[in-house]
């Protein structure tokens, strides 16, 4: 994080940051760990299974909305 990034922003931003950050490295970790395993595996699974159920736009929309309005409440306290 960039340092002026950091005073900018207040405590809970910093945690919500911090979750989604740790969130990205989880999922880098993830894909590396499969791209090591695929070709060790017997059986390989179709890329529609691989990356599993398609997401719907109605669900994508309304994760974000939920998303943001944690945010906005926690920017209103």
């Amino acid at each position: 994080m960039d340092p002026a990034r950091f005073w900018e922003i207040t405590p809970r931003l910093l945690d919500v940051e911090i979750r989604g950050a740790k969130l990205r490295l989880r999922r880098e970790k993830e894909m590396v760990w499969w791209t090591a395993m695929l070709p060790l595996l017997e059986k390989k699974p179709t890329l529609e299974k691989f990356l599993g159920d398609p997401v719907r736009e109605a669900d994508r929309v309304k994760q974000f909305h939920e998303a943001w309005d944690k945010i906005d409440r926690a920017l209103r306290h």
